[in-house]
């Protein structure tokens, strides 16, 4: 079977686990709306990806592709999820061309976190010169599933204390390594806090353990207290490596919160961002990158 046959025998599938199995979503008020039925015999198929560079932001792709003869314009894509508040979208126009799949970015908006991660996705595309038509979306590597468990522990990690990395990187020169300092935040709300505990950090594709100053573990986070200190060097001297970074930078901290355990990705802002890509340059001995 061809790709293009086998894209649409799981659309079609996907078309009857909608109408036979997903539950409406709940609204702010508690209510369900009622899902949107697919449309018959729409002129495109959907399949939900994440590229490396949407980890940060929780952005996706919606992969659209023509199924018709003609080829087709699309102005407006959103994901119809029971999983997801409404907003997952994008806006614009594109020319689809049969057998010429587009990948249309869009944010991911805020989890619904009761919702079930057995949901199946559907995408609202909206045609130029016509209404818009619901198509069932494969997930073939489940990234939505992913992305909404990760953004629901992640908010309830953020009820506790808001997470951060300092823009400060403090370098030491003989060793060729630099510490971050990760800071946590009173929540902007009072409330209830869970204790929260460092359980480990993870390295990058950019940033490896020091054996000498090995990372904490096991570390309880207090809300407005000392910084944790986490020491650095280059996980590997590739120049590629900073050429064509997009998640170097984005550290992994494993979290225990009640009876959980989850990974909180915390990014770098920019300006660290930029004193990380020079700490390697020069650790590793290149020209400094700025």
């Amino acid at each position: 079977m061809s790709p293009r046959r086998r894209l649409g025998a799981v659309a079609a599938f996907l078309a009857v686990a909608v109408v036979g199995c997903s539950p409406a979503p709940l609204r702010s008020d508690g209510q369900r709306t009622p899902a949107p039925s697919p449309s018959p015999a729409a002129p495109i198929a959907v399949v939900v990806d994440q590229f490396r560079d949407g980890y940060a932001s929780g952005t996706i792709v919606l992969q659209l592709d023509d199924t018709t003869a003609s080829g087709v314009t699309v102005t407006r894509a959103e994901l119809v999820d029971p999983r997801f508040e409404d907003g997952t979208t994008w806006s614009g126009t594109t020319e689809l061309s049969p057998g010429y799949p587009i990948s249309l970015p869009a944010a991911t908006a805020s989890p619904r976190c009761g919702a079930s991660d057995d949901d199946v996705p559907s995408v609202r595309v909206t045609l130029a010169g016509g209404g818009p038509v619901v198509v069932p979306a494969a997930d073939p590597h489940r990234v939505l599933p992913r992305i909404h468990s990760e953004k629901c522990f992640a908010l309830r990690v953020s009820k506790s204390a808001g997470l951060r990395l300092d823009d400060t990187l403090t370098e030491t020169g003989p060793a060729r390594t630099a510490t971050l300092e990760l800071r946590a935040d009173p929540p902007p709300t009072p409330g209830a806090r869970e204790d929260l505990v460092l359980a480990s950090v993870s390295n990058t594709t950019l940033l490896d353990e020091d054996p000498a100053a090995p990372w904490p573990t096991n570390v309880r986070i207090e809300p407005g207290g000392t910084p944790i200190p986490l020491t650095m060097r280059p996980a590997r001297c590739d120049p590629h490596a900073v050429a064509e970074d997009k998640v170097g930078t984005l550290i992994p901290l494993t979290i225990r919160v009640g009876d959980a355990t989850g990974v909180v990705k915390v990014p770098a802002s920019d300006a660290l961002r930029t004193k990380i890509y020079a700490f390697v340059a020069r650790a590793c001995g290149w020209a400094s990158t700025g």
